[in-house]
């Protein structure tokens, strides 16, 4: 259950997402309402990351001390990240009844590679009790490659930060979601992170993501032209007669009707069919986006309300850092 309330935190933690394009940081004063004390982001070149997996450190490294003379981070400073989505996989599994939720960490391990197969070994690993029927308790996994995380960990310890949890960013955003916009529990939510270079599709019921997919988006940065506006922010644009993201757009709509099929008549039976998008991310289009999902889908598309986040410099909260924010709400009771 996502929590309803908000408490003010003693203790400032940064909060981070890297992705193959981009770092965004972001830290709250307060979070009843929400305050940003501190955010930042810098676009990367391409190659530094690939599909989630940091290709090359040491350029990387100097990129982000850069960033964080900019930020006014100092060492040790407590920080959250959020695991690549590329890397995290979500499942649901039957457990004996009998097991009880104290003993689940241990059950699962053992079952790892026997009853339970990930798509890697040795795998870092979270879980959540959806419920219990037919005397199995059905339960939500997370997990991801304990090399990955422990290379994103290594990062942020050789650039003298200390970090202290991780999270997914499909739940970050989600928690954005839940704390500034109005959601039913009960309706069938797909939210989508909708990004330059990957497009990440998790459908949520009753606050739980039951179902998450990776769709790629076949663009190098390259081919888009940028242009940095009077705030020193970049924004990027395509060449208005290059037909190639047209068509990796509507790739991604026949994807997104793919998955949510699946949902419908796999996942739930038959009985219960998405019913609402939340649509979030730093494509440079994504009002036009929002219009097409709701003409191809006939459904309900809703944006993050920004307006109910404000910053101690009284700059305007972007959409884009909306799962960063979320990051920084992950402790909030």
């Amino acid at each position: 259950m996502m929590p309803r309330s908000f408490f003010p935190s003693s203790k400032k933690t940064g909060n981070f997402i890297i992705k193959d394009h981009v770092i965004r940081f972001l830290e709250l004063r307060q979070t009843d309402p929400p305050v940003v004390a501190k955010m930042g982001e810098r676009y990367l070149p391409e190659g530094l990351i690939r599909g989630g997996k940091i290709a090359d450190a040491e350029t990387l490294a100097m990129i982000a001390e850069e960033c964080l003379g900019d930020w006014g981070l100092k060492g040790k400073h407590p920080v959250r990240f959020a695991v690549p989505d590329n890397f995290v996989v979500v499942r649901q599994i039957a457990v004996p009844d009998e097991i009880a939720m104290d003993e689940m960490e241990g059950y699962i391990t053992l079952e790892l590679g026997s009853t339970i197969h990930l798509p890697f070994d040795d795998p870092v690993f979270d879980f959540a009790l959806l419920g219990e029927s037919n005397q199995e308790k059905q339960v939500l996994l997370f997990a991801a490659p304990r090399d990955v995380v422990e290379d994103y960990a290594g990062f942020f310890n050789d650039i003298r930060l200390s970090p202290v949890a991780a999270d997914i960013s499909p739940l970050c955003a989600y928690r954005s979601f839940y704390h500034l916009n109005t959601l039913n529990a009960m309706d069938h939510l797909l939210l989508l992170q909708f990004d330059l270079s990957m497009v990440n599709a998790t459908i949520f019921h009753r606050h739980f993501p039951l179902l998450a997919r990776e769709l790629e988006v076949d663009i190098p940065l390259s081919k888009w032209e940028t242009e940095t506006n009077a705030f020193g922010e970049k924004k990027y644009r395509w060449p208005e007669d290059d037909p190639l993201l047209r068509y990796q757009t509507e790739n991604i709509y026949k994807e997104l009707d793919r998955i949510m099929n699946y949902y419908q008549f796999s996942i739930r039976k038959g009985q219960d069919a998405v019913n609402q998008i939340l649509l979030n991310g730093d494509y440079p289009y994504l009002p036009e986006v929002a219009d097409n999902l709701a003409e191809q889908f006939g459904l309900s598309v809703k944006m993050i309300e920004t307006e109910k986040v404000s910053s101690t410099t009284g700059q305007p909260f972007p959409a884009r850092f909306a799962p960063v924010l979320g990051l920084a709400l992950k402790e909030v009771k």
